[in-house]
């Protein structure tokens, strides 16, 4: 029996944006609000330019004694976005995160962000899936 879940199954739907302009501690206390760990950096049109990450925050502002209200997310940015089509399967998914070495890959479906997956959704699901076929 083959099981082949795509990433659009499981991915997280509720992406969280902020814009380029907006102050780290801005970002942060949005993020927080979320309860999310990633966002995506929009430009004044709405265009994904980048993501600001927990760890973006404490290795590019924190550490290094920077204050958060007055650097902006443009500053501490990561771009550009790591993306997977919404049709890529769990697999391929694992795949890209290992070999990009990133924690979480922004989903895309016709040139738009659409969710997001990370490696947390992707263990959820296998391990769903294996206590399902388990229980059978």
């Amino acid at each position: 029996m083959t099981v082949v879940l795509r990433v659009k199954d499981v991915m997280n739907e509720d992406v969280t944006k902020v814009s380029v302009n907006s102050s780290v501690l801005e970002a942060a206390k949005k993020m927080i609000e979320k309860g999310v760990k990633c966002a995506i950096v929009v430009d004044d049109n709405g265009d994904a330019v980048g993501v600001v990450t927990e760890g973006s925050i404490t290795r590019k502002v924190l550490a290094e004694r920077k204050d958060p209200e007055k650097i902006s997310v443009r500053e501490i940015m990561s771009s550009p976005i790591k993306t997977i089509p919404a049709d890529a399967t769990l697999r391929e998914a694992s795949e890209k995160l290992l070999a990009e070495n990133v924690k979480q890959l922004y989903v895309e479906d016709n040139g738009e962000i659409v969710g997001l997956i990370t490696e947390h959704r992707i263990l959820k699901a296998i391990t769903e899936v294996v206590l399902t076929l388990i229980s059978i």
